[in-house]
């Protein structure tokens, strides 16, 4: 009996011990995996470009950390959220499976206009692009990528940030239109104002 309650103590220890380091493994998986959705987003959107020759972009929808697909064709840029979001529902809404296999599949069909979220305690903390040659860097409302048809973008820096305080930078090249993520070091995060204090 007295070894089972030694064992049981040792258990219960290391178990206090390491909660603190599983907390910290969790929070960062969740920040790798929403970093990776939108990558994934915006290279969808430039190949999308690409293949259909029709400029695509990804809008980014800070106060509720979601991101979707645009076409070019039916995006307003004075009323982001309205344009897209009319898109993605009419879609799933007046389109039944029927006249989907009648009208034929594309690539863009089933993403277009639909939100997707990130991970559960990550958020968009800011996002810094260039339209039309103006910089802006946005903490709250809505923005967007663009992707031309040539792979061309815009200079942007998407900033996501767990509850840890950990920050990961997802940034589209203008020239290429290439994505990259990394993760910010901690003087990186407090040069930028990131901190979630601010």
């Amino acid at each position: 009996m007295m070894e089972l309650l030694l064992v049981m103590t040792i258990i219960a220890v290391l178990s206090a011990i390491s909660m603190p380091a599983l907390k910290g493994f969790t929070s960062t998986r969740r920040l790798k995996a929403s970093a990776e959705t939108v990558r994934a987003l915006l290279v969808f959107a430039r190949d999308m470009a690409i293949t259909e020759r029709t400029a695509h972009l990804v809008v980014l929808e800070l106060d509720r950390e979601q991101c979707w697909l645009a076409s070019s064709e039916t995006f307003n840029p004075q009323e982001p959220l309205a344009s897209v979001l009319t898109e993605g529902t009419a879609r799933r809404q007046n389109i039944t499976a029927a006249e989907t296999a009648q009208q034929g599949l594309t690539r863009t069909g089933g993403l277009l206009g639909v939100p997707q979220t990130l991970e559960q305690q990550v958020t968009l903390a800011a996002v810094t692009t260039n339209h039309n040659g103006q910089t802006a860097h946005v903490v709250s409302g809505i923005e967007y990528v663009y992707f031309s048809p040539t792979a061309s973008s815009e200079d942007t820096h998407i900033y996501l940030r767990n509850s840890q305080n950990r920050v990961m930078s997802v940034t589209v090249e203008a020239a290429s239109g290439r994505v990259h993520v990394r993760q910010l070091t901690d003087e990186e995060i407090a040069n930028l104002g990131l901190t979630e204090d601010e």
